[in-house]
C-alpha cells in the first residue's frame, strides 16, 4: 500500500473505541475513503480529457469529515494523478498527510466549506466556452431549457483580491460561479454531482456560443 494510501487510512479520523470495537466498520472507513481516492483521480481524468484542464491546471476537494478534506495537489496534471499525489488537509489549510505540495487555491475551497457545511466537495475546472463568455457578461442565463431548469443563472466574478470570498459568497445559492478570464468553481454532495454542473455549465454555455454565430444574430 502506498504512503498516501496508508496516511489516509491511518490519518486519525478513526475513533479510537471504533477501530478496537469493530474492525468491520473501520473497514469499511478504509474503503469508502480508498473509493474517493477512485473518484478524485476519475474525475480528474474526465475534466483532463474534455480538455477542461490543461498542463496542471484545476483542482479538486471532498470532504473527508468534519475536520480533513482530500484534495489534489500544486503541480500535477489532473489527467495524470495516482493516489500518492493527493493530500489531507485541515480546516484551516495545514497539510496533514501526503507528498506533494498544497495549492493554495484550496483557501477558497475552505472558504466554500466553512460558509456552506452541508457542501461536501468543489471541483474548478476551465470549460472554454463558458470562460469566453464570461468576458462579456456579469451573470450567465443559460438559454437552452435544461440550463434554465437546473442552472438558472451563473454568477461571474471578476478577479481580484476578493475573489475568494465572493466566489465562496456566489457558491452559497449557486450550484457554479465562474471567474472571469479563468474558470468554473462548482459545488456538490458528492464529487461526481460537482462535476455534473460544470459539465452542465459547459453544455449551456457552448449552445449560447453556437446560437450566438447562427447567421442574422449581432
Amino acid at each position: 500500500m502506498s504512503d498516501m494510501m496508508q496516511a489516509g487510512f491511518d490519518y486519525g479520523a478513526l475513533p479510537v473505541e471504533l477501530a478496537v470495537k469493530s474492525r468491520a466498520a473501520a473497514e469499511r472507513i478504509k474503503l469508502r475513503l480508498k473509493r474517493t481516492v477512485e473518484d478524485i483521480i476519475e474525475i480528474g481524468r474526465h475534466v483532463y480529457q474534455k480538455g477542461w484542464v490543461a498542463a496542471n491546471d484545476g483542482n479538486i476537494s471532498v470532504r473527508l469529515d468534519s475536520e480533513r478534506l482530500l484534495c489534489t495537489p500544486t503541480g500535477v496534471s489532473k489527467g495524470m494523478m495516482s493516489p500518492d499525489d493527493l493530500i489531507i488537509v485541515d480546516m484551516k489549510g495545514n497539510k496533514i498527510a501526503g507528498k506533494k505540495q498544497r495549492t493554495s487555491e484550496i483557501m477558497m475551497h475552505l472558504t466554500v466549506y466553512n460558509m456552506r457545511p452541508d457542501i461536501r466537495a468543489v471541483v474548478h475546472a476551465h470549460p472554454r466556452h463558458a470562460i469566453a463568455l464570461s468576458f462579456e457578461t456579469a451573470t450567465f442565463v443559460p438559454g437552452d431549457l435544461e440550463g434554465q431548469l437546473h442552472l438558472k443563472e451563473v454568477p461571474v466574478v471578476a478577479a481580484g483580491p476578493l475573489q475568494v470570498e465572493q466566489i465562496a459568497a456566489g457558491l452559497r445559492n449557486h450550484l457554479v460561479v465562474l471567474l472571469r478570464g479563468h474558470g468554473a468553481y462548482a459545488r456538490g454532495q458528492t464529487l461526481w454531482e460537482a462535476l455534473h454542473w460544470i459539465t452542465a455549465l459547459e453544455e449551456s454555455a457552448h449552445i449560447a456560443w453556437l446560437r450566438a454565430a447562427l447567421p442574422g444574430r449581432e
